[in-house]
């Protein structure tokens, strides 16, 4: 914003979106994340064998003007925790997430100023931990009160025309504006048939949770306004408040902010609780406990006063284990070492997600029957010998099997060997 209070645009961008430069660092990018190919059935692979001559084209079809994104493949994959209910993915092709990582590349710097500092989902240099840390903070301040709050199909509600406006609120550029709505209205194929996309953002498209930052911003901002703790990832947000008549005033206004943008919360999803009740955000479940009994020489940091604890949902708890199932399936021609390098990414970034909760005794019960899903496999049975052909200290110090509770850093943990 200028001295004068007007808001300073951009008039020129599309030169910087197309720039070569531009388009191989977005094209890293994509190849960085991976992922499947669009419905022109291009991988990361076979793009890559082509990537100079698809980079050139994609610049001369952006620089004249000509370029025109193709309908994204749709898929419906499982809902968490609800095996049984779908939930639409739309993936672009390659070289259209080539587009719209080029796009994000130079939208992020100019919106991110604006950003709310009650946002954290996607977005350079913010995380679920620093969400989570906020909330505990606010919690020792004496907001108990939640409003637990859910939008109904956010992704698939997003009004074209009022985004478009948003974003040329700081983008006067014709040519990135019409960018924008080429590819909001690239439509998608189900079964071989093309539909149309009048409202909406493709949930695994590249640029949509920018866009869902830029719809969700005038929220953020009119709930800070009035007061209100908001925490917000994405489409996933809570209030904490200090009373209960808060939170219901909280409730009210954030449901009229929403309608205002042409959003609904559940009905079924969306309420009022206290943390002595409990609430789930971001895989976590947040609740007042008895507090932490553990020896004063293991622990390192500061008590808790109002003793909340925070753990995995039990959900997320199901699909870690599910995961390392499906790793460790007694079929599965690997040998141990394999076995282990196998499994080790998926303890490892579990475990790290969920290290500086209360998860010590979740942990060592997992570690555990990690062990035995370990030793399992090597026998093909359940009761056997591995514990004395291969003990757990092999297993950590030979074969280099990440350790849960390792992960955790309050945790005095002592080796493997010498427990």
């Amino acid at each position: 914003m200028t001295e004068d209070g007007t808001v300073k645009k951009v008039h020129s961008l599309i030169d910087k979106v197309y720039h070569p430069t531009n388009l191989k660092m977005a094209w890293e990018m994509v190849k960085a994340n991976r992922g499947s190919g669009g419905i022109d059935k291009v991988g990361i692979p076979a793009f890559e064998k082509v990537a100079e001559e698809e980079l050139q084209k994609l610049y001369e079809e952006l620089k004249t003007d000509t370029y025109k994104p193709l309908p994204v493949r749709r898929v419906n994959i499982p809902k968490r925790g609800k095996p049984n209910e779908k939930r639409p993915l739309g993936i672009p092709a390659i070289r259209d997430r080539v587009c719209q990582q080029a796009l994000k590349n130079r939208l992020e710097p100019i919106f991110e100023p604006e950003f709310s500092n009650s946002s954290f989902g996607y977005r350079p240099g913010r995380s679920t931990h620093q969400a989570m840390r906020k909330i505990y903070y606010e919690m020792m301040d004496g907001c108990e009160w939640v409003v637990d709050a859910d939008l109904r199909d956010f992704f698939g509600t997003v009004h074209h025309e009022r985004l478009i406006d948003m974003i040329a609120e700081k983008i006067s550029d014709g040519r990135v504006l019409k960018l924008v709505r080429l590819m909001l209205e690239a439509g998608y194929m189900d079964k071989g048939k093309k539909y149309p996309t009048p409202q909406g953002t493709p949930q695994g498209g590249v640029a949509s949770p920018l866009f869902s930052n830029i719809y969700l911003n005038p929220f953020d901002h009119a709930m800070e306004r009035k007061g209100y703790r908001l925490t917000r990832f994405a489409d996933d947000w809570i209030v904490l408040c200090k009373t209960r008549v808060e939170a219901e005033r909280a409730l009210r206004d954030a449901k009229m902010i929403l309608e205002s943008l042409g959003l609904i919360l559940h009905p079924e999803k969306t309420r009022i609780t206290k943390i002595d009740w409990g609430f789930e955000f971001l895989g976590y479940k947040v609740k007042r406990g008895k507090g932490l009994k553990l020896p004063e020489n293991k622990v390192k940091k500061g008590p808790n006063k109002r003793n909340i604890y925070a753990i995995p949902t039990e959900k997320s708890v199901k699909r870690f284990m599910d995961t390392i199932r499906e790793r460790t399936k007694r079929r599965i021609p690997l040998n141990l070492r394999d076995l282990i390098d196998r499994l080790n990414p998926v303890i490892r970034g579990w475990g790290n997600y969920y290290r500086k909760a209360h998860v010590r005794k979740l942990f060592n019960r997992l570690q555990r029957w990690i062990v035995r899903r370990i030793w399992s496999h090597r026998y093909k049975r359940w009761r056997n010998i591995g514990w004395k052909n291969h003990p757990e200290s092999m297993l950590y110090e030979t074969f280099k099997l990440v350790n849960l509770l390792s992960l955790i850093p309050d945790l005095k943990l002592k080796t493997a060997s010498t427990r």
